[in-house]
């Protein structure tokens, strides 16, 4: 994820800070919110020679109140389209359009095809050696069960140039559309029971989401405004999860009729917006705040990290779990006992201990896990390239949101056909002109 690695800039303008360290804080602080929550509801069992999975927001319907404080890919979308509004505004001038979305993209499809061929490498080893299919689809699942955000960022990364074009030109209409696109998308798809139609809300939510970050930068959002729109959101979020269609829950729960989050609703868009103009109304009082000692150097060293920690953080999962359930060390008490809270805290320890120990390792050989995709020139017009570019960033996406629904293992078999979509996807961003584009973006 680009936006996790770039350091965030300032908005340009003579005389202001070099970088905004409050969005450095939001960005680090909300990825490692985004791993605990994954590893707290990573509830893995091991009984009669079987893993399995228990789900405590099924089994205790009231910790369906504590996804409120997890949800917070909402503040990845604002601060990614920050981060990319700044990017587009300093790039070189000399650079396409063509250019600076591919090596946004590249930077994003390096480290996940990196992770993505490890999985998979692993998954048919494994296949090869006679794993239980079942257990090979658990696993699968859950290291690839958080790839979807990868799947929509490449794509609001994509519409970049035009949703820059939106917000000079329309302003804060841009995300209202968007939002009144989600609205609308919502309303239809809930009344005629045609819940595939919400399905565009991926798309209207987080780019809603992205365009205000957008719209941040440019200094459309004054304290005043978010601080109003916090509010606003605020009085509405409890309204729509206790007399609207909208369950508590803001990730996905087996047996709800409507979610929250697959795909996103409306009620998830009031959540991010009370998220946003909270955060983003205190960004100078944390920037000043964040100055001083070694809160520099510590934001510095996390963001370098988090993508990492967001791509590789379910692999301890299926490591501690493989080794140490079977071999007793660790606890398994009934479900929400005091015990078993004792041991879900034990268990983040260990997780964190091995993390740790992974992203050591990763950062050690970064040139290889954190390099962007290669790209190749092939001797095509400018405008073919281009073509090809989107066409293989929406492959990509495609096959990571396949990934993400069905896992690396689905019904235990290999993903060829997801696997061969996502490879031919890199191959098409990869290849630039051989002649550099003249079109100026």
């Amino acid at each position: 994820m680009v936006v996790m690695t770039q350091n965030s800039s300032s908005r340009g303008h003579p005389g202001s800070p070099p970088r905004e360290l409050a969005l450095d804080l939001y960005r680090s602080a909300a990825v490692m919110l985004v791993v605990i929550g994954h590893w707290l509801l990573s509830v893995m069992t091991y009984r009669d020679g079987e893993f399995g999975r228990d789900n405590p927001l099924v089994l205790m319907p009231w910790t369906q109140w504590l996804t409120w404080g997890f949800q917070v890919v909402p503040v990845f979308f604002a601060v990614a389209g920050y981060a990319s509004a700044v990017s587009w505004s300093r790039r070189d001038a000399a650079a396409s359009r063509q250019e600076w979305v591919r090596r946004r993209v590249a930077r994003v499809l390096g480290p996940t095809a990196v992770y993505a061929g490890f999985v998979l490498v692993v998954m048919g080893a494994l296949k090869i050696g006679g794993i239980d299919g079942a257990v090979l689809e658990l696993g699968g699942w859950a290291v690839a069960m958080h790839l979807w955000f990868l799947a929509v960022y490449l794509m609001v990364v994509a519409l970049t140039p035009l949703a820059v074009a939106a917000n000079r030109r329309w302003g804060l209409a841009a995300p209202a559309a968007l939002a009144v696109c989600l609205v609308v998308v919502d309303v239809v798809g809930i009344v005629t029971g045609y819940n595939e139609i919400r399905m565009a809300n991926y798309f209207f939510c987080w780019a809603a989401v992205y365009q205000l970050g957008i719209a941040w930068h440019g200094g459309l959002l004054g304290r005043r405004l978010l601080a109003g729109m916090a509010a606003a959101a605020a009085v509405a979020l409890p309204l729509l999860v206790t007399w609207g269609p909208y369950p508590v829950a803001m990730i996905g729960v087996p047996g709800d009729r409507v979610e929250n989050s697959a795909p996103p609703s409306a009620a998830l868009l009031a959540l991010a917006t009370v998220q946003i103009g909270v955060l983003f109304a205190i960004v100078p009082l944390l920037n000043r705040a964040l100055t001083r000692g070694a809160w520099p150097r510590i934001l510095g060293v996390a963001n370098n990290n988090v993508m990492a920690l967001y791509l590789w953080h379910m692999m301890p999962v299926i490591v501690v779990t493989v080794v140490a359930y079977p071999a007793g060390l660790l606890p398994q008490p009934p479900l929400g006992s005091g015990a078993w809270w004792l041991a879900r805290l034990e268990w983040e320890l260990v997780l964190a201990v091995v993390t740790a120990a992974l992203l050591c390792l990763l950062f050690w050989q970064r040139r290889f896990f954190a390099a962007a995709a290669p790209t190749f020139a092939v001797p095509v017009p400018a405008g073919v390239a281009e073509g090809m570019l989107y066409a293989g960033t929406g492959a990509c996406a495609l096959a990571l949101s396949l990934l993400s629904s069905n896992g690396f293992a689905p019904h235990g078999e290999f993903p060829a056909a997801t696997a061969v979509l996502f490879v031919a996807g890199v191959l098409l961003v990869g290849a630039r002109p051989r002649v550099r584009a003249q079109t100026q973006a």
